[in-house]
């Protein structure tokens, strides 16, 4: 048994970006009796996510510059993130159209006049969901 490791450098579905073949040595494995068995890469638990609202922590955390929102929709929906510090004082405000599947929001620190602990909500028309980020100057 072995286990890998990927580092994501872009944004894209791994079940687009990963397959076991046969172009460089034969795909295949054995049993411990001895059977041939195929290879194959499966993907368990990303249609479950697909399927349900998630806010994802922003990357990077803390951050200088810019960050990013990620979250996932059930539904096609609209979308606002709100910015606010730790006095619910609202810095931000956007509204998206959200696909089904995986969304995100760049947000720029130099839209958001503060520093330190910040608070950032999304909200569909049936699902919200708060997390804390970190502006560092």
């Amino acid at each position: 048994m072995f286990s890998l490791v990927f580092r994501a450098k872009a944004d894209a579905q791994l079940s687009e970006l990963l397959s076991a073949s046969s172009r460089v040595t034969k795909a295949e494995a054995y049993r411990t009796n001895g059977d041939y068995q195929g290879v194959a890469v499966t993907f368990s638990g990303k249609a479950a996510t697909a399927a349900s609202f998630e806010l994802y922590q922003n990357t990077p955390n803390p951050f200088k510059g810019e960050t990013l929102v990620g979250f996932n929709l059930p539904v096609d929906d609209t979308v606002t993130l709100t910015v606010s510090d730790v006095t619910g004082r609202v810095l931000k405000l956007v509204r998206v159209d959200g696909v089904k599947g995986y969304n995100n929001v760049v947000l720029n620190a130099n839209d958001l006049p503060a520093a330190g602990v910040l608070y950032y909500t999304v909200e569909t028309s049936e699902y919200t969901a708060t997390k804390k980020m970190i502006i560092i100057e």
